[in-house]
């Protein structure tokens, strides 16, 4: 095969035809927020390079073990209707892959998922999924024909990050012609073991729960669905801040995200909102034994009920029930998204919930990338100055009133908050994560 500048290949993958089927509960989550985004869906993409292989692989070689790899997922041969809710196992998907020479000064990438730095996943990533396409697209990067990167990108209707792991593994044996292990359970697989009446008991338990949690806690904004409005982007970028979590999570035998949660809720009920009583916690459900190697959509949200405090309570036991809480909350994630939603929009449509508009998700794609940063503790102050905090930009759709995003940049931490501006203000956003920093730090700095 002779390979030019760029040139698109169509690879044809095949499979049994298993029709129409409800979608999962993972993906009822993001039905909402994707059809409602719409054209600017692509801001949920997910992409990343993968590794590239040890041995030298030819473009034609790896584009046969792709069509291979990918004809053995159901995933990549779905397609959505949104007239009907419904996703539609085809029997043939035609997936296209950009085959383009590496630049000249590429290097070779590290195994992870940011994005950020990689200009041909961005590219790749950018414009949004038709509901009617396979729900992937793949680039082959290569120098004199043998294959030195490959991009891929994913709609996060279908996908979540926790996909990215087994799928790169699942890729790269692919392509080096080794042995594929797939997943124990594909997507039609994980629908009907949904739909069980086992499976659909534990989901009214979880939503019941819910209810009964809710009815207890204050009235208020209920669930938003994704709509038209102002909603300012505000960024933290810190290394004093990914120090001082590492510290703190050590120090009290806590995760680091439990840390930032416990910052990031006393800063919002002292400096934004002090009625503050539930926060959504988007919860990735392959801690279950079933979906531990899924390649697919299976998050859901948890709730997490705040517990009281008084403003001289110590941070470091409001941190501890707080991870306590945590870890309750991501086991009870799993349920119907979709008749979760219908019924909290109904309560909302009646005026009877609390207030649901609050979101924490931990994006982090490295969970260890902070390891050993504690011992920069004495280096705190001269880190602070390096902080920047900025407010990022603005978009005209949004479905929170504050929606948090927790990241990492090597051994900076990354706090993105997305506020609505006629709840948060951009000048009170960007005063809440100072404060934000400021607590962390000095909490780190106590002995």
């Amino acid at each position: 095969m002779a390979v030019g500048d760029s040139e698109e290949h169509s690879l044809s993958i095949r499979g049994t035809e298993q029709g129409t089927m409800p979608l999962t509960w993972g993906q009822g989550n993001m039905w909402d927020s994707m059809t409602a985004l719409g054209p600017s869906s692509d801001r949920l993409n997910i992409s990343w390079p993968v590794s590239p292989p040890a041995d030298g692989i030819g473009v034609s070689e790896a584009l046969d073990r792709l069509r291979g790899l990918l004809s053995s997922l159901d995933i990549f041969r779905v397609t959505f209707d949104t007239e009907r809710v419904r996703q539609t196992f085809q029997s043939e998907a035609r997936i296209e892959v950009r085959v383009t020479e590496a630049p000249a000064d590429a290097v070779p990438v590290c195994h992870g998922y940011n994005t950020r730095k990689d200009p041909a996943c961005a590219e790749l990533a950018s414009g949004a999924f038709g509901m009617d396409e396979p729900q992937i697209r793949l680039g082959l990067q290569h120098v004199d024909g043998f294959v030195t990167q490959i991009d891929v990108a994913m709609s996060h209707l279908a996908f979540d990050g926790g996909a990215c792991r087994p799928l790169d593994r699942l890729i790269r044996d692919a392509v080096m012609g080794r042995a594929i292990r797939l997943p124990r359970m594909q997507t039609a697989d994980l629908v009907g073991y949904e739909r069980s009446a086992d499976q659909i008991r534990r989901s009214d338990a979880v939503i019941n729960g819910w209810l009964a949690s809710s009815s207890k806690l204050p009235p208020g904004r209920g669930l938003m669905s994704m709509a038209p409005g102002a909603f300012s982007v505000t960024l933290l970028r810190s290394r004093a801040a990914a120090v001082a979590v590492e510290a703190l999570a050590l120090r009290h035998g806590v995760s680091a995200s439990a840390v930032v949660v416990s910052a990031l809720t006393r800063t919002i009920r002292r400096h934004v909102d002090s009625d503050l009583s539930a926060l959504l916690l988007v919860c990735s459900n392959r801690s279950h034994p079933q979906l531990a190697d899924f390649v697919g959509q299976t998050i859901g949200n948890g709730l997490l009920v705040l517990p009281d405090e008084r403003r001289e309570d110590r941070f470091a036991a409001y941190a501890k029930n707080i991870y306590a809480r945590t870890i309750t909350t991501y086991s009870r994630a799993r349920y119907d998204c979709l008749k979760w939603r219908d019924t909290l929009t109904a309560l909302t449509e009646k005026g009877n919930a609390a207030d649901f508009s609050y979101y924490f998700n931990d994006v982090r794609s490295d969970r260890g990338v902070w390891a050993g940063l504690e011992r920069r503790l004495p280096e705190l102050g001269a880190l602070l100055e390096e902080s920047s905090l900025t407010t990022a930009g603005r978009r005209d759709l949004g479905d929170a009133t504050l929606f948090a995003d927790l990241g990492s940049d090597g051994d900076e931490l990354i706090l993105q908050v997305v506020c609505d501006d006629t709840r948060i203000p951009p000048a009170d956003a960007v005063s809440a994560l100072a404060e934000l920093e400021d607590l962390l730090v000095t909490e780190a700095g106590e002995a």
